[in-house]
């Protein structure tokens, strides 16, 4: 290089040590940075000949670039840490980064120091972005199950359970919902326990039994102090059922189809019951109760269960079960399904009529 090319880039390089004698790095590498892109690129021409004093020049350079990295690693590093004492996580995961990216390769107790404190701002960081997303929601299902609405807030909580993807099993957020969707749903199962008392005190036992896999179908499967109770006292009304009255209120065929078809309807039935035109969640230019379709078509999918199960026990001459069956589709058959309620009506004239002829 020439006098007037080397002099260029030396007048970076003094740009350069003013600032690092002001421990201004950023514009100690900014200078070094310029410096060394004019050595390049006066390197790259063909009539340029670098001399050894040339190349102490870009050694020289290179080992302010370093320096400068090596220290603004370090401011980086405490803008991370403050960052994250004062819990702005994503400042703080940017700034760590950066650190990282700045230290050199061979600085490891630095980089593994600001690695940990980096995994650090990660989580935190995630579990703010989680807590924003999920706290509309079980803010929402604390208030519905403070007022009573178990089913809507059961509804609300899955939301919530539903942006918690990756968290820990045992992580805090995971641990209040799984506790509230617990609580809501012993709740909803509280008004069985007076209907199944009822049931069997007046020997309704067939009845008792039904409405106790009902309840446990609305309980969890984590719930297993619940659930080993209900299965307790299941097993007692079992001993005095008849073999007839078990298969009957056992749904033997399908039992995947007879438990989801139960749930939903029960789960449902729950909406419906607890909705209020009060609730201000509720769209104001909508009238009577938002759940209706749900549960109408919930009653129309149990309801054809046992209509089909009922036409399989009358092709077997069990024509007392056959009829249960048939009064039960009847029950839960919404009023618009005119067919086949009048189908329904008309099978339980025909086997009142055999089971009377039998009789006569």
């Amino acid at each position: 290089m020439n006098n007037e090319q080397r002099q260029n880039i030396e007048a970076f390089i003094n740009e350069a040590d003013s600032s690092r004698e002001a421990d201004d790095w950023s514009a100690v590498k900014q200078n070094c940075l310029k410096a060394l892109e004019e050595y390049v690129r006066l390197e790259d021409e063909e009539d340029v000949i670098v001399t050894p004093e040339d190349k102490d020049l870009k050694a020289k350079l290179e080992k302010f670039i370093t320096e400068a990295d090596g220290k603004l690693a370090l401011v980086q590093r405490d803008l991370g840490m403050a960052a994250l004492a004062g819990k702005d996580y994503s400042r703080a995961v940017d700034a760590l980064e950066e650190a990282i990216d700045l230290a050199a390769e061979t600085d490891v107790a630095f980089l593994e120091s600001v690695k940990k404190d980096l995994d650090k701002a990660r989580i935190r960081e995630h579990n703010q972005k989680i807590y924003r997303e999920i706290t509309p929601f079980v803010t929402r299902g604390d208030e519905f199950r403070n007022e009573g609405n178990f089913g809507e807030a059961i509804l609300e909580y899955q939301e919530a359970l539903a942006l918690t993807v990756g968290l820990p099993a045992e992580h805090r957020f995971l641990n209040y919902i799984h506790e509230a969707v617990l609580e809501a749903r012993r709740e909803l199962v509280k008004p069985y326990m007076g209907r199944i008392s009822r049931a069997v005190d007046t020997g309704k036992l067939s009845y008792a039994y039904k409405l106790l896999q009902r309840a446990q179908l609305l309980i969890g499967n984590d719930d297993t102090i619940y659930l080993a109770f209900f299965e307790q006292i299941k097993e007692n009304i079992a001993k005095s059922l008849s073999a007839e009255d078990r298969e009957d209120v056992e749904e033997v065929e399908a039992p995947d189809d007879w438990s989801q078809a139960v749930k939903d309807y029960e789960e449902a039935l729950n909406l419906y019951s607890s909705y209020s035109v009060a609730d201000p969640l509720a769209p104001a230019y909508r009238d009577g109760n938002i759940y209706e379709d749900r549960f109408v078509a919930s009653r129309r999918k149990l309801a054809m269960l046992y209509y089909k199960r009922a036409e399989r026990l009358k092709e077997k001459a069990e024509f007392s079960r056959a009829l249960k069956n048939f009064k039960e589709a009847l029950k839960l058959l919404p009023r618009e399904d005119d067919e086949i309620r009048h189908k329904s009506f008309r099978q339980i004239r025909e086997l009142r009529a055999q089971l009377s002829a039998r009789t006569g």
